[in-house]
């Protein structure tokens, strides 16, 4: 009877210590799991943050290329107008010339 008693007991205290470790491993859980999705979160806010970036790169890259291309029509519209100033100088000093001559 004592066995049983003592068996009792030790059942009793068994599921006694179980239920106080119950909630700590439930809160540990928890705090696990928390700790999992916040890191989680973390790393989408890190490939955000990077992506962010990538087409801040782009757009400046772009607009650099845009920038280079508006600079070379730009030159390009200098040479030819400078060409077309030298042509209206040149026939400007023809006519000079022919209407001296009368």
């Amino acid at each position: 009877m004592s066995d049983k008693g003592g068996n009792y007991m030790n059942n009793t205290n068994s599921k006694s210590e179980q239920s106080d470790q119950s909630p700590i491993s439930s809160s540990l859980r928890l705090a696990l799991i928390t700790a999992i999705l916040t890191t989680i979160e973390e790393g989408i806010a890190t490939i955000e943050a990077i992506t962010v970036i990538d087409e801040e790169i782009i757009n400046s890259e772009k607009e650099k290329q845009d920038q280079k291309e508006l600079d070379e029509k730009f030159e390009k519209m200098q040479q030819q107008i400078d060409k077309l100033t030298t042509e209206l100088t040149k026939v400007t000093k023809k006519e000079m010339g022919t209407n001296r001559k009368q």
